[in-house]
């Protein structure tokens, strides 16, 4: 069997605002407020580059218990792009965005397991065989 491949994420706080940046100029304002969104693009680009299995983020997804609608959407889209090329993805929530809060019911594509109240192990199959088991 071939090794089992996968990319572990931690803390994204998605679209997180930056302070103390009003001197700065608008492009950089700018460049920093995209930072955290373009970091999640960049693991999931690796992701895909790389032939990795599935992908995990632990924790902190998000800044705050009720969500960001910009991060929100980003990272359907990103969840959609890791989807188009069939790579599951297994998410836990931390103390910042916990399961409940505005936004929490945003829809995910279905390669998208989100670990939920309270501990579990999700199955990784693969060519008909269980390759892991990942538990959150």
């Amino acid at each position: 069997m071939e090794p089992l491949r996968f990319i572990h994420a931690a803390d994204l706080h998605l679209d997180s605002p930056f302070r103390g940046i009003g001197e700065a100029s608008a492009a950089l304002r700018d460049q920093l407020q995209s930072a955290t969104l373009n970091a999640l693009s960049r693991v999931v680009d690796h992701t895909i580059n790389s032939k990795a299995d599935f992908l995990i983020i632990a924790g902190d997804i998000y800044d705050s218990k009720d969500r960001n609608l910009r991060a929100l959407v980003s990272f359907r889209k990103e969840m959609e792009r890791l989807a188009e090329r069939n790579v599951p993805a297994f998410i836990v929530h931390g103390n910042h965005d916990p399961l409940n809060g505005w936004g929490s019911g945003f829809q995910l594509p279905s390669n998208v397991m989100v670990f939920g109240g309270h501990t579990d192990t999700e199955p990784y199959i693969r060519g008909g065989r269980e390759a892991a088991g990942i538990t959150g």
